[in-house]
């Protein structure tokens, strides 16, 4: 029997059928026509993104506020866009990427791109379907039980530096009873009193909160991020030795430097600087935390944006 179209194989369907079928997918979806405008979007991108449908509907995806980004935190529009490319050969495309939230921070995604051919097979438009791939826990305790024990940082919505005491005591432990490595980022937000003076303390603490929801997103799930201070984070990552320690810090930093929120006089980002570190085999929570702040310190001082695992370290 000879393949028919498959909407063809139902009698009487809705003209809004296949509309109500995207809208109700669990994964993010949109349309782009071969314009390169959006067309449709879906709840679940709403949801993902925190743009609603009237804020992206006729808007080209080329346009100012870009959605897609590389690790390297470099837009995916431009002659290397893999959209472009699937529209041109009709072959569609799976990449790991980044979404930009409407908050400023990044989220990373699996996009599936497919083209959407007419009878000719020429390419008439582009399905995106991007799937959140943040580890589903990103701490080992649920966000409600963590507010009754007064472990949570209400601001930003991640632990807050007692349970990050608690978090560095049992894996030092660990350590020395196990050899259960692990390291530790210092990161501080550079020129944040200078932000403060300039932008006003609202914005600055909405700076704050973009930058610990970037850091949170883009760790595994059983890494913690904590608030140490008002604009200093300290990151914990298990089973990792000191050139993945240096990957996965550089990872974030580029993350961080090309975030940015809305701010009235138009967008706001800031850098971060970082002082990476294992484990060593007498370390305290002190020895460890002052170990990593110094490194931090010597960032800033080689010029800001910068991670340091050593104090003669070169140029990343």
């Amino acid at each position: 029997m000879a393949e028919k179209p498959i909407l063809q194989l139902f009698d009487k369907i809705e003209d809004n059928f296949l509309n109500r079928v995207l809208h109700h997918l669990s994964d993010s979806c949109s349309l782009i026509n071969n314009e390169k405008v959006f067309v449709f979007w879906n709840k679940a991108a709403e949801e993902l993104t925190g743009l609603k449908a009237d804020e992206i509907l006729g808007k080209s995806c080329q346009s100012e506020s870009k959605l897609f980004y590389d690790g390297n935190g470099l837009s995916l529009c431009g002659g290397s866009c893999p959209g472009e490319q699937a529209m041109k050969d009709g072959l569609p495309r799976i990449v790991e990427v980044y979404v930009r939230h409407k908050n400023g921070f990044r989220i990373p995604v699996n996009l599936r791109l497919i083209p959407i051919l007419n009878s000719s097979g020429q390419a008439i438009g582009l399905t995106e379907i991007f799937t959140n791939i943040t580890p589903s826990v990103t701490i080992p305790f649920r966000v409600n039980e963590l507010e009754k024990m007064q472990l949570l940082d209400l601001d930003t919505g991640i632990p807050n530096r007692l349970y990050m005491e608690m978090y560095l005591k049992n894996k030092i432990d660990e350590y020395q009873k196990y050899n259960l490595s692990f390291g530790l980022i210092y990161a501080d937000v550079d020129n944040f009193n200078k932000i403060q003076e300039r932008f006003g303390r609202f914005n600055a603490a909405k700076l704050v909160r973009m930058i610990a929801r970037t850091l949170h997103k883009n760790i595994r799930y059983f890494d913690v991020v904590a608030r140490w201070d008002n604009e200093e984070f300290l990151i914990g990552l298990l089973n990792i030795d000191e050139n993945r320690l240096d990957i996965v810090a550089n990872k974030l930093r580029l993350l961080v430097a090309e975030s940015y929120i809305n701010v009235e006089t138009g967008l706001l980002n800031a850098t971060v600087s970082m002082g990476a570190t294992l484990v060593q085999r007498f370390d305290t929570v002190e020895s460890l935390v002052k170990r990593a702040e110094q490194l931090m310190l010597h960032s800033k001082w080689r010029g800001r944006n910068k991670v340091s695992l050593g104090f003669t370290q070169k140029e990343t």
